[in-house]
């Protein structure tokens, strides 16, 4: 498994996961300017690091890359198709942006280096020293800046999905690439599309290489049966498939599903927690362009009509299916329409606020979840307990995409 870093880092970002992993063999790709590599520019080319993996296909392979690596060993892979060379048998992206997504940290390439550190040092977890160690500074700032001025003029090309499986990984605690911004690389691949949320911040790759390493070498595939109690398990697929997908649940999660125009989503939580509730809808089950759906509020009405047109759609689907997963988790007899949500723009979890239709709203937090599926765009919501969740998704092979 050839690994690309992180901006900034070196092949030493992979210590970790070279230490707890033993199959697949962590290979750590060093780019010029850094580590062992020091006294050269610190440039790199996607043909260039294609060059290095090439020999390598003629055997099994994956590739793994982090943050800015993840991009890179995306194109990477394209390149290498494009030579026609064998696929890898997976690619895993942790803590980084779709390919067809602007990274939002890239803006700061342009700021002074102080106001550039400091940004890398309060999103990213770049380290702290960095402000105030002249000589790490002077060693890592050209590096960083030839990473970021990368990753800034990067422009994405489309070309037909990747053909082989692409796992994902996020971070509880990364602020800056959450579980929803990952669900973008779906669309990357017909190979299937697999989620697995770790505790930790965005370079959970260098802090908790233990966890990713088990969750490598156990492989998409696997996975417990029973949820731990801060776990949901989800799945997204055909109708036809999601029955199983109950049967390998029963008796040992809580578990809900919703279905919607060839698209069924089946989510299951830890037995003895409060339950899970799950709502997934196209932009065309709501109707017209200007059918308000009755589970709506005043408030969430005045605040589809005050946004612009082009948004209004998008946060009216945003309500129902908050609303509906709500009412799926408390039971029959809620009312969607007691439940009233601020600010259908947040970004969310959502809390619903007090309502005499819904016994207990304040426990519950919903998630929403953009599922990009060769069927077209979904959105899916999910109420769970209050709390940070770790998501395991799994999309089968031909529906991504």
């Amino acid at each position: 498994m050839f690994c690309l870093p992180y901006a900034g880092g070196g092949a030493s970002a992979y210590a970790g996961l070279l230490r707890e992993l033993t199959r697949p063999a962590v290979v750590p790709l060093q780019l010029p300017g850094r580590e062992s590599r020091i006294g050269e520019p610190p440039a790199f080319t996607v043909a260039g690091i294609a060059d290095e993996v090439a020999p390598a296909t003629r055997e099994p392979y994956a590739l793994y890359g982090h943050s800015m690596g993840a991009r890179l060993a995306f194109e990477v892979v394209r390149e290498l198709r494009r030579r026609g060379l064998p696929q890898p048998s997976a690619l895993y992206v942790g803590g980084a942006h779709p390919p067809d997504r602007r990274v939002p940290l890239a803006a700061a390439a342009d700021l002074p280096d102080d106001a550039f550190i400091d940004q890398l040092v309060r999103r990213s977890g770049a380290l702290p020293e960095l402000k105030h160690v002249p000589e790490l500074r002077e060693l890592m700032m050209p590096v960083l800046r030839s990473d970021f001025a990368w990753i800034k003029s990067y422009a994405f090309a489309p070309e037909p999905p990747i053909g082989c499986p692409v796992v994902a990984f996020t971070g509880t605690d990364d602020e800056e690439v959450g579980a929803a911004d990952m669900l973008g690389w779906a669309r990357h691949t017909t190979g299937g599309f697999h989620l697995r949320t770790l505790r930790g911040g965005h370079l959970f790759v260098k802090d908790r290489p233990a966890e990713l390493a088990a969750l490598i070498a156990a492989g998409p595939a696997a996975g417990p049966a029973t949820p731990e109690p801060d776990e949901l398990h989800l799945w997204a697929g055909p109708p036809a498939g999601h029955a199983a997908v109950l049967r390998r649940y029963a008796g040992r999660a809580a578990t809900a599903a919703s279905h919607t125009g060839g698209l069924s989503l089946v989510a299951a939580g830890h037995p003895d927690g409060p339950g899970v509730g799950v709502c997934v809808l196209r932009p065309a089950d709501l109707g017209g362009p200007h059918h308000r759906p009755a589970e709506l509020s005043e408030d969430e009405r005045e605040q589809i009509e005050d946004a612009a047109e082009e948004d209004r759609r998008w946060l009216a689907l945003r309500a129902v299916t908050a609303k509906r997963a709500l009412v799926a988790a408390e039971g029959r007899g809620a009312d969607p329409a007691a439940a009233c949500f601020p600010d259908l723009a947040d970004s969310g979890p959502w809390r619903a606020e007090e309502g005499p239709g819904l016994d207990r709203p304040a426990r519950w937090q919903v998630l929403h979840l953009p599922l990009h599926t060769s069927r077209g765009e979904a959105l899916a919501a999910v109420a769970v307990p209050h709390g940070r969740v770790r998501l395991r998704f799994d999309m089968p092979a031909g529906q991504a995409g």
